[in-house]
């Protein structure tokens, strides 16, 4: 398993307990700081929570087929799935953006999170194929009406997007990270809002030059939190002050 390291780039025990609990620890301590300051809902975000909630066992159905074919498509492991629509949840995001949809299976889980807060999630897949089992699977979970999918390269349908956003998910090519980043910030991340990295351990080589920077930028906190101990999520925090 390749080392971790904490948010200053220092290498944290090889131990899995100790490893998870200082995960855990860092990235609670950023969920707290994000939800304490959330915003309360605008009129948008109320518009928003009147779409109907999806019914469970639809979504259990989908979910459970997609699942299956995970080895055919691209996804996100269940437990990081897990934790991003409890991120979703705990920061109280209302508008989120996704880069790489695959098939949809995460964006289904924060989907299932906005319903609480009453937000959307604009999601971008460059593969047409992928993009249509995505709707597909979102229109089959009954989320159709949450989750705007786009079809495109993202480093180009980032510029039409409005923004700003509470919460992003980037999944997809690693080595495009420095440039989503510098089309995100600042003026479509929102002050308090998180930036999530998918393989930050897995892909670590890949993400090398974004993680210096963003574990360097004087207005974000950055930690990692690793779920299965394989794949890694960067969690990166904006600063409300900036």
């Amino acid at each position: 398993m390749q080392a971790v390291t904490d948010a200053k780039g220092k290498d944290m025990p090889e131990g899995n307990d100790l490893n998870r609990r200082e995960f855990c620890t860092a990235a609670m301590g950023l969920v707290t700081m994000a939800a304490i300051a959330s915003p309360a809902p605008g009129q948008a975000e109320q518009t928003a929570s009147r779409i109907p909630r999806a019914e469970p066992t639809r979504v259990r159905r989908v979910l459970d087929g997609m699942e299956s074919k995970i080895g055919r498509y691209w996804s996100t492991p269940r437990s990081d799935a897990e934790y991003l629509s409890l991120m979703v949840k705990a920061t109280r995001a209302t508008r989120v953006l996704e880069v790489g949809t695959s098939q949809g299976y995460s964006a289904i889980w924060m989907g299932l999170g906005l319903e609480e807060t009453g937000g959307r999630l604009t999601t971008i897949e460059i593969d047409s194929g992928r993009h249509a089992v995505a709707q597909k699977n979102v229109r089959d979970a009954g989320l159709a009406g949450r989750i705007t999918l786009v079809r495109g390269d993202a480093h180009k349908e980032m510029a039409d997007l409005k923004g700003p956003f509470d919460f992003v998910f980037l999944d997809a090519d690693k080595d495009g990270q420095m440039d989503y980043f510098r089309q995100l910030y600042p003026a479509k991340l929102a002050p308090g809002g998180i930036v999530a990295v998918h393989n930050a351990v897995s892909e670590a080589g890949d993400l090398r030059r974004y993680m210096e920077m963003i574990r360097r930028h004087p207005e974000f906190d950055t930690v990692i939190v690793s779920t299965t101990m394989d794949d890694g999520i960067a969690l990166s925090y904006r600063h409300r002050s900036s």
